[in-house]
């Protein structure tokens, strides 16, 4: 089949895409040629001889079907996400097309099939003119691109280049850079560096860095650099490369750093401190409730027991603290276990444990051993230490799937009310009294905190009824680095 000539006039992007993918299955390759104003593919059109128009129904304009129709009969309107239809006044026959139909390629074959072309036409065109894009439409895509792009050829030489790009160069050598190395001066070393992974990119296809670069026009900069490389339809080797300014977020990387190293330092040095001082407090009323505690009057025993829980709640709530500070870094270094021996671990060391029934239901899963230890230890010990009886059953239900796993830990306690599902999981938030249930608020957070880490997330559930349950979600995939 001789190739035809089709163009296609459309400046939404979505539009475009649906065309080339309806066009591409079409049997032989066409000559496609794009546009993106109806005043640019009345010229594209009369330069190429178009064989047919296809024109994006927004860009539609009545009065401009007169002029393609002296360089062609086969137009058409052709529709995309927008289904607006143009008035078409006295072209309201001229046939349409939904580019978003499944058999929109079939159909698209039918109309190209329709016209038998002279051998010669396709061989009259320049071959400059055989490409995906014309020039107005690649210089729309090219300048559009916030980024710095350019392409360099195999001696490295930028061969084309965005204004952004050039805006780094200072304006009396903007002329200069195209068809340039720009490091013509540099010492022979500091070439060869600077061009690693121009080369890596010609070898591999794909270069990729970070680093800091100090423009000719005194900027200094963090770039994301990605270099690939392409073939020409002359079978030139090419690179493209687009570097993104990621100056703001490294820095902010950094400040974001120190902060945390700052914190954990911190964190360290007041747990440290503080339960010195704490410890020499319990010890001190230890030795004077030994020495003396029966010649106390009872207010005064009283008012020794509550220094006894609150020195034990206060070493808690720093240790805690401590552990919510520090949790990242534990998490780092993974270890994966199977959840049900994990689940064992866990009730080995939780007071009480015995007298509750814990079961798992679902598949053996593995999952990072450290972190849902500190999930299952909390979980549990919340549902023990909250429960009205005393006693009940805990049941942990798995469900894996390859995106990511939900696991629920349910029980049969008095339940949380609902307009706290969100406060529960906020930093020294407890439902009770300290002085009624020990505890430093700090176990739901911290929870919530490592299945943020892996990406997941844990919800209170709403429409349990008979206890409470907690539902997450722990994906499947590595944790983003």
């Amino acid at each position: 089949m001789v190739k035809s000539n089709i163009l296609f006039i459309s400046d939404n992007v979505d539009c475009i895409e649906l065309f080339i993918h309806a066009i591409k299955d079409c049997g032989e390759k066409q000559n496609l040629y794009l546009s993106s104003s109806m005043a640019g593919g009345l010229k594209k059109a009369e330069e190429i001889s178009a064989d047919f128009v296809f024109i994006d129904n927004k860009l539609f304009k009545a009065e401009a079907i007169e002029a393609l129709s002296t360089i062609t009969s086969n137009i058409y309107i052709a529709f995309g996400t927008d289904k607006y239809r143009p008035k078409t006044l006295a072209y309201d026959a001229l046939s349409t097309i939904d580019l978003s139909r499944s058999d929109a390629n079939d159909i698209l074959a039918e109309i190209l099939n329709t016209v038998c072309l002279p051998c010669s036409q396709g061989a009259d065109i320049e071959d400059g003119q055989h490409t995906l894009f014309d020039a107005e439409f690649l210089d729309l895509v090219i300048e559009s691109v916030p980024n710095y792009l350019f392409v360099k050829d195999t001696q490295f030489r930028i061969v084309r280049a965005n204004q952004t790009f050039l805006s780094l160069y200072p304006e009396s050598y903007r002329d200069k850079v195209i068809g340039s190395t720009t490091i013509e001066d540099y010492d022979p070393e500091e070439a060869k560096e600077f061009l690693e992974k121009d080369r890596e990119a010609f070898v591999s296809g794909y270069s990729e860095t970070v680093e800091r670069i100090q423009f000719p026009n005194g900027d200094s900069r963090i770039l994301f650099t990605q270099k690939k490389k392409f073939t020409d339809e002359h079978d030139q080797d090419y690179i493209l490369g687009i570097a993104t300014d990621v100056t703001e977020r490294e820095d902010l990387i950094k400040k974001l750093t120190k902060s945390n190293q700052d914190l954990e330092r911190f964190a360290y040095s007041a747990s440290h401190d503080l339960k010195s001082p704490l410890n020499a407090i319990k010890n001190l009323v230890s030795w004077i409730e030994e020495d003396y505690f029966d010649e106390f009057p009872d207010g005064a025993k009283e008012n020794f027991r509550l220094i006894k829980s609150r020195s034990i709640r206060m070493a808690t709530l720093l240790d805690d603290l401590l552990e919510y500070s520090r949790v990242q870094k534990c998490l780092e270094d993974e270890e994966w276990g199977y959840l049900d021996v994990v689940v064992d671990s866990v009730l080995s060391v939780i007071e009480q444990s015995d007298k509750f029934t814990v079961k798992v239901v679902g598949p053996r899963l593995k999952l990072p051993r450290v972190a849902f230890q500190i999930v299952a230890m909390n979980l549990i010990g919340n549902a023990i230490k909250h429960h009205h009886k005393g006693y009940g059953e805990i049941t942990i239900w798995v469900e894996a799937n390859p995106k990511g796993h939900q696991i629920s830990f349910i029980d049969d306690g008095p339940g949380i009310p609902i307009t706290y599902s969100k406060k529960i999981f906020e930093m020294f938030q407890t439902l009770q009294s300290r002085d009624v249930i020990e505890g430093s608020g700090m176990g739901l957070a911290l929870a919530k905190k490592v299945l943020e880490y892996y990406e997941g997330n844990i919800v209170l559930n709403s429409t349990h009824q008979n206890g409470a349950r907690f539902d997450l979600f722990w994906p499947t995939s590595n944790r983003k680095a």
